[in-house]
């Protein structure tokens, strides 16, 4: 055994070098830049955690307020509607209200024009009756006498119609 072997040789080199870490406190710098690492990736980890707890507080409570505005908007749609309905029944109450009294107004206009051009009618065959009586009876009648009767009881006969009639 030589001791001057490479594998000697790398073993005493690796010895030294162990020694010069160890002299130089290298181990315990790097566990304390490790520790100092672990100890940020916890502070990291810790307020990630709390971050999510506080996104998922922030969250409920928009799903809260998201649910009582949905609530509100639900029922303020629905007031709306049912105002809309009650004021298209209003609306259609007040048209049949206007339709109905134009109806009846139109009724009677038509039963008062149907009376008047009854009584217009009533008074032209009268007329004309009497017209046709007096052409007749002056006609046949010579004696002016019986035409003065005549004429007398025409004229109260005329006399009556218009009183009946106006």
């Amino acid at each position: 055994m030589n001791f001057f072997d490479e594998t000697f040789l790398v073993f005493i080199s690796l010895v030294i070098f162990l020694t010069a870490l160890m002299y130089m406190r290298i181990p315990s710098k790097i566990l304390s830049f490790l520790d100092a690492h672990a100890d940020k990736v916890r502070d990291e980890i810790l307020e990630a955690r709390r971050l999510r707890e506080e996104s998922e507080n922030i969250l409920v409570q928009y799903k809260e307020k998201y649910s009582k505005v949905e609530k509100e908007v639900s029922e303020i749609i629905l007031a709306a509607k049912q105002k809309a309905k009650i004021i298209e029944d209003d609306n259609h109450r007040h048209v049949q209200k206007i339709f109905f009294v134009h109806r009846v107004d139109l009724e009677k206009k038509i039963n008062h024009m149907e009376l008047e051009a009854k009584r217009s009618f009533y008074i032209k065959v009268a007329d004309y009756s009497l017209e046709s009586i007096r052409e007749i009876i002056s006609k046949n009648m010579n004696d002016s006498f019986n035409n003065q009767i005549f004429e007398d009881r025409i004229s109260d006969i005329q006399l009556r119609h218009k009183n009946f009639f106006q």
